[in-house]
């Protein structure tokens, strides 16, 4: 064929493909990869009651006609842009309100270079075609009224999450939600108002909740939502707690505002049960305890799990008002030479004392921090008090010795962990000789690679690094090599058992050698005991640090010690490395 003759078949066929495409009964709809129509068919036109002219730069969203979770559109959207085709049945409102069932292809086309350019729905509308069996599985399966999944479907889709999480292992948490006071509420609104308050419900959770989520309406005013994706328990109330303060916001229902509120019921998969039936009858028990209780709240189907829920936000308050009224203080506990019992020097530990005197153990607070994501502004507070501690004491003509402080996971993992570091030793003036900064192994190894970067930069400055809590983690010595650092803690529980365990014994007599031979220094955490200290000196192990020695103390308390005669000093010197 000649290349006039080409160009002429070209035109042909793409008349042709016009003609074909206008005159098709199926529905055909273009859009940009942007979403936006830019082209419909007559038949398109004619099925909707909307023109061409009206719909061009639209959305194919106003077809919306409420029937489908979101998700239902992210999955297909998700599908076309990652070049897959994808075939749906989809309810359609038309521009009268009518709806009407499309059995569509939805195609992404590509360019001459491979790129996705638009995206092309060919559909037909069936809705005569659907006999009463095929509307009736719609009707069986969603809520009329909301539009959302019904117990029916949404107990299916319970039987294949257990299915999956048998062959995974992992955890998924079910709620049972109630409208507190609905029936009143219904009763003097009307019936309709009623409706619509549920409907409005139903939108504000799927708005809410994540995509995955199955939303759905189990009967009255109670939903069912299923959280395919649960780490704990604590995940599942938090999601609870929004969905309580969600619900709490105003009703817009045309004449007023109405305010509702929400109690729900939470049971886990595995840890309260294995079976479809007994989550459900879970959730609705704990759904049950939580209205008894006075509403606007949630229950676990546990009491324990309740107890401890409430327990944690407790805390969490409480900590937050700890940061405003500046309850957190440290104190430091000596590390004491077994050379010649001089303070070496002292670890800085973040200590609670609330408002009316309590104490809290670290052991709570502490992981409660990290979980609020809190940890690394108390940690960065907690490392320029210590540094501008420590420049005090040197101002005052205290013997000079070392102060450590621990770095949490979040604060190692701080991109500008060194220039924080810097700005504590600058605003405090503290020489960073004086500075140990203490990761424990486990955090170290996770990213082996990064951890020596870092701990180079701290080096670099003049700061010093141990292992703290050195073999209750990884426990390998070969990563050892790599890591810059200056001294190993050896963790509390090979201490523990020294005197009386040949194997813990065995295993500080190497440490201590290997380290030595490495060049690093050693701490033994925990000593508690005089034969503890005895084994230790016999060891060869220059440093300790314990309740035998020395407890932890507030400031006034460390100098008066450090400045006292020290009564274990008769206990060491004998028996002194050198």
């Amino acid at each position: 064929m000649k290349a006039p003759d080409y160009h002429l078949h070209l035109q042909d066929s793409y008349r042709l493909f016009t003609s074909i495409v206008e005159q098709t009964a199926d529905l055909v709809l273009v859009t940009n990869t942007e979403g936006y129509i830019i082209y419909v068919n007559p038949a398109w036109e004619a099925c909707t009651g909307y023109g061409r002219e009206e719909v061009l730069g639209q959305r194919p969203s106003l077809l919306n006609s409420g029937r489908h979770e979101k998700a239902f559109f992210t999955r297909i959207w998700q599908q076309l842009v990652s070049g897959q085709s994808a075939q749906e049945l989809v309810i359609n409102a038309k521009r009268d309100g009518e709806l009407f069932y499309e059995e569509k292809t939805l195609t992404p086309v590509r360019n001459e270079q491979g790129q996705i350019a638009y995206f092309v729905s060919i559909g037909k509308d069936i809705t005569r075609q659907l006999d009463q069996q095929d509307q009736l599985s719609y009707l069986t399966h969603y809520d009329v009224l909301t539009g959302l999944p019904n117990r029916a479907l949404l107990t299916e889709r319970l039987e294949q999450r257990l299915r999956d999480a048998r062959v995974a292992e992992d955890s998924f948490a079910l709620l049972c939600l109630g409208l507190d006071r609905f029936k009143s509420i219904n009763e003097s609104l009307g019936n309709k108002l009623g409706d619509e308050l549920l409907k409005q419900t139903a939108e504000r959770l799927a708005n809410l909740l994540p995509k995955n989520a199955t939303i759905a309406r189990s009967s009255g005013d109670e939903f069912l939502i299923l959280l395919h994706q649960t780490r704990n328990a604590r995940a599942a109330a938090y999601t609870a707690h929004k969905i309580i303060h969600e619900l709490e916001r105003p009703f817009d229902l045309g004449e007023m505002d109405t305010y509702i509120s929400a109690s729900i019921g939470i049971t886990l998969y595995p840890h309260d049960g294995d079976s479809v039936d007994q989550l459900l009858n879970n959730a609705d028990i704990a759904l049950h305890r939580a209205k008894q209780a006075g509403g606007q709240d949630y229950c676990y189907f546990t009491d324990e799990l309740t107890r401890d829920a409430v327990n944690r936000f407790q805390m969490e308050n409480q900590l937050r008002q700890a940061l405003l009224h500046k309850e957190f203080f440290l104190e430091y506990q000596p590390r004491i030479s077994l050379v010649d019992g001089s303070v070496r020097g002292v670890e800085a530990l973040l200590r609670w004392k609330k408002v009316d005197g309590t104490r809290v153990s670290p052991a709570e607070f502490i992981p409660q921090l990290e979980e609020m994501g809190l940890i690394t502004s108390v940690g960065e507070w907690v490392l320029h008090t210590a540094c501008m501690q420590a420049s005090h004491w040197q101002e005052a003509g205290l013997p000079p010795f070392k102060v450590s402080v621990n770095l949490s996971a979040r604060q190692f993992q701080q991109a500008d962990l060194c220039r924080v570091v810097a700005k504590c030793l600058e605003h405090s003036g503290l020489d960073p000789a004086w500075l140990e900064l203490e990761v424990t192994e486990s955090l170290m190894i996770q990213d082996l690679g990064e951890s020596v970067t870092m701990l180079n930069r701290l080096r670099e400055m003049g700061i010093s690094i141990a292992i703290d809590d050195f073999g209750a983690g990884y426990s390998s010595l070969g990563y050892l090599k790599h890591l810059p650092v200056n001294t190993l803690k050896i963790d509390k529980g090979f201490i523990d058992e020294l005197a009386t365990d040949v194997a813990d014994a065995a295993i500080v007599q190497a440490v201590i050698n290997m380290a030595h031979r490495m060049g690093l220094e050693v701490t033994a955490e925990g000593v508690e005991q005089a034969d503890q200290l005895d084994l230790l000196i016999s060891l060869g192990c220059e440093e300790v640090q314990g309740f035998y020695l020395a407890r932890p103390m507030p400031v006034p308390q460390l100098e008066d010690w450090i400045l006292a005669p020290k009564s274990y000093s008769r206990h060491l010197l004998p028996m002194g490395l050198y």
